[in-house]
């Protein structure tokens, strides 16, 4: 079949649209320049231009986000965290949460302004809230900033030179999605991300159009707007990473286009990668930093979430470990009573202590290896009375503290007795219990079997400060070396069977430089010769810690905060009904129940208009083989479009499709409990990619008219389509209508759907 060979460029000069304004205009030209500077001698004027559909649509998205946002008053789904975090905030309580503060930090400011104080307990959801408490104010902020998201995303359509119709399909789809709705009408955080998102993508192509402008105040602004917006997405939620790479990858290809023009100057070139560098890195840096500087320096008040920190990190804090151990001594001495704490969990979020209780390692294990048979040493998670030791002088009997105290210091070889049993660790060359690469570690039980005790363990303080060299409270990081077999003492992060309780495994380790092997005392008393005087034995001679919370600087508790957050792994053992995969998402497969009323079967779910995700998710496949095939025919020599036209569709569909796969695929990857909410940053990307499609499938079939007008039609019942959907399950979205079993099973349109009936009413 012979095939029509047209020239590349239609017989046209290929057109540059990234420098042209969203409408299509062309670069000011000479005339144009003379034309302008004429207006800057007339009178100062002001003109203004508004887009009459962007307005209404923005009127809308307020209603719909805004309508009955009272309702209900009582905790829906993640807001039971989320209002909860607001009450520490304005407490001043330190909290701890695997996301960045900066979206809690706004519910906080709004709540603040309220006059709301945050002296309210909330333990479930569905709890009615107490009458102080502003609910409306508190989900005002998520509720605009997701209203806003409409006009943004007609505004990007535009920006990237696509049919003002293409644009109001897209900003209809979003107005009219029931799950970005529901999102963004409560105290959650995905409503203020997704609009820090769209404003990043739509500071990009402003930007990008101000090309002929370079170092303008517009060009400036959009340049550090985009910068800004991004960050504050990053710190909202850390999916904002996504988007952030997402410009920067197109900030960083465009400037390597720069760099092959030869009319640009070396200077030119040297202060367009210093104002990126500064605007794009620099600027973002420092707000991040910025942010979760006023987080830690806010947040002063020890709190329920605060053992998860290291004890220096507690210690900070005002009350709890700080009121534990203020008066404590300071350096450790032979007769000290101390509990050791695991320094760097094996297991993030859990912190455990050097623990031994009287039972003992089974004779045989299931894989029939043998045991020391001796008593248990294990890591506890929580603080108990058989966490405590006491640090012996090897040369000496005595259990007490000496006057003047006798400190150790790094180097010193030491004896540690178990408080409650009076026993020594003890390590030897048998295998741990669940780790048999490593040795085991027991309280020495003399069986009189001609295994000696091997009980030495020698000090080595690893943060030393100069020639100070003693052994601190909480400050000094230490490791405990077997003497006899130079293994150091080590959390595994293994958890132990029933004979074990379920507590987590320590063994000794011959690899000794690891994290596992760290550890550092968190309490601390003297114990005493009862004959003597108590007070002038621990009173008289002991540097004591201060009695108000010890200082840690910024840097510390931002690096360890951030290893905590990163390494955190709470949500993987979340277990839930309505969690999902990546897979159950593009087509809608589950819902994800929200709020249920105690008094009807009125409720709210998280469930998308299916028109909109189906839509969605055809365009992103079609949109992709589009690209493939027009690919194909023009490594043949085949050219359907120009070359300005083809640019265009490919530079749209990496931004595009790249940014729906970009916020999409990684989460196959991700270990932990997932949900249908993790989905909704994607949903603008496929949204906006299923216009475009359209109106690149309009633009090309200018030709033949009937097709224009089937597109065109098409829309018009896609929009009818998304307005009937949204309408049938808005039931769902506010959550303000009593239903009948009937009404909720003619609304289950997918059999995996979930809703809750538990009132049958006539």
């Amino acid at each position: 079949m012979e095939t029509d060979r047209r020239s590349r460029n239609g017989g046209e000069e290929p057109e540059d649209w990234s420098r042209h304004p969203g409408d299509g205009a062309p670069v000011p030209s000479v005339v144009d320049s003379e034309r302008e500077a004429l207006e800057n001698r007339k009178p100062f004027t002001i003109k203004a231009e508004f887009d009459v559909m962007q307005i209404c649509l923005t009127v809308v998205a307020l209603i719909t986000r805004t309508w009955q946002l009272g309702v209900p008053r009582s905790v829906v789904f993640d807001e039971l965290h989320f209002a909860k975090f607001v009450s520490l905030y304005l407490r001043k309580v330190f909290f701890f949460d695997v996301h960045p503060p900066f979206g809690k930090m706004i519910l906080a400011a709004s709540g603040s302004y309220a006059g709301y104080e945050g002296n309210v307990s909330l333990e479930r959801i569905g709890q009615d809230y107490p009458a102080d408490v502003p609910v409306v104010q508190l989900r005002l902020i998520p509720a605009v900033l997701g209203s806003f998201i409409v006009p943004l995303v007609y505004e990007i359509m535009v920006e990237l030179g696509l049919s003002r119709w293409s644009a109001v399909v897209a900003a209809s789809f979003i107005l009219l999605d029931n799950a970005l709705i529901v999102q963004s009408r409560f105290m959650l955080m995905e409503g203020m991300l997704i609009f820090f998102l769209a404003l990043s993508i739509l500071s990009l192509l402003k930007f990008k159009h101000q090309n002929h402008r370079e170092f303008s105040t517009p060009w400036w602004f959009w340049l550090g707007l985009c910068g800004v917006s991004f960050t504050c997405a990053l710190t909202i939620k850390y999916v904002g990473f996504f988007v952030a790479f997402l410009v920067l990858f197109f900030h960083t290809r465009d400037y390597w286009k720069m760099l092959a023009d030869s009319s640009k100057s070396d200077i030119c070139l040297i202060k367009h990668v210093i104002s990126r560098t500064v605007m794009l890195i620099v600027l973002p840096i420092v707000l991040y930093i910025s942010i979760f500087y006023i987080h830690l320096t806010h947040l002063s008040k020890a709190g329920p979430h605060d053992n998860i920190m290291t004890s220096a990190f507690q210690a900070s804090l005002e009350g709890g470990l700080a009121a534990l151990t203020k008066g404590q001594p300071l350096n450790i001495a032979y007769g000290s009573q101390i509990t050791l704490r695991h320094t760097y969990e094996a297991v993030p979020g859990k912190p455990c202590w050097l623990h031994s209780h009287p039972p003992v390692y089974p004779i045989r294990y299931p894989d029939n290896r043998g045991s020391s048979h001796q008593q248990q040493v294990t890591c506890y998670v929580f603080k108990d009375v058989n966490n405590w030791w006491i640090v012996k002088d090897p040369s000496s009997e005595s259990l007490v503290v000496e006057e003047p105290p006798r400190p150790v210091k790094h180097g010193d070889i030491v004896q540690l007795v178990h408080g409650i049993t009076s026993r020594a660790l003890n390590s030897h060359d048998v295998a741990a219990p669940v780790t048999p690469q490593n040795q085991e570690v027991t309280c020495y039980i003399d069986y009189n079997v001609s295994m000696p005790a091997q009980n030495l363990w020698r000090v080595e303080v690893l943060n030393r400060e100069g020639a100070d060299e003693l052994w601190h409270t909480i400050k000094s990081h230490v490791r405990l070396v077997h003497v006899n077999t130079t293994a150091a003492l080590k959390m595994t992060g293994k958890q132990l069977p029933d004979w074990g309780a379920h507590q987590l495994e320590i063994a000794a380790d011959r690899v000794v430089n690891q994290p596992a092997t760290i550890w550092n005392v968190e309490e601390h008393r003297y114990s005493t010769n009862a004959e003597k005087d108590k007070q002038s034995l621990e009173l008289r001679s002991a540097e004591m810690i201060p009695l108000e919370p010890t200082h840690l600087s910024f840097w510390s508790k931002f690096i360890e905060l951030h290893l905590k957050m990163i390494f955190s792994n709470q949500d993987t053992e979340m277990e839930h009904k309505y969690s999902s995969e990546p897979l159950d998402w593009p087509f809608m497969s589950k819902n994800l129940a929200y709020w249920m009323s105690s008094k009807s079967n009125a409720q709210i779910h998280l469930l998308g208009n299916p028109v909109v995700w189906f839509s969605g998710s055809l365009g992103v496949i079609v949109y992709l083989a589009v690209i493939i095939f027009y690919m194909l025919r023009r490594r043949r020599q085949i050219y359907d479009i120009t070359d300005g036209e083809w640019e265009k569709f490919v530079f749209v569909g990496e931004l595009l499709v790249g940014g729906y796969l970009l916020h999409y695929l990684p989460f196959f990857l991700a270990d932990r409990t997932m949900f249908i909410h993790n989905y909704l940053p994607a949903i603008i990307f496929k949204v906006m990619a299923f216009s475009a499609l359209m109106d690149h499938i309009y633009i090309i079939s200018h030709r033949f008219p009937s097709l224009m007008s089937a597109i065109k039609c098409a829309s018009v019942v896609l929009i009818s389509g998304t307005v009937y959907a949204f309408l049938e399950l808005s039931v769902f979205t506010y959550g303000n209508t009593p239903l009948t079993p009937q009404q909720i099973i003619s609304l289950t349109w997918i059999d995996t759907w979930d809703f809750l009936l538990h009132f049958k009413t006539n």
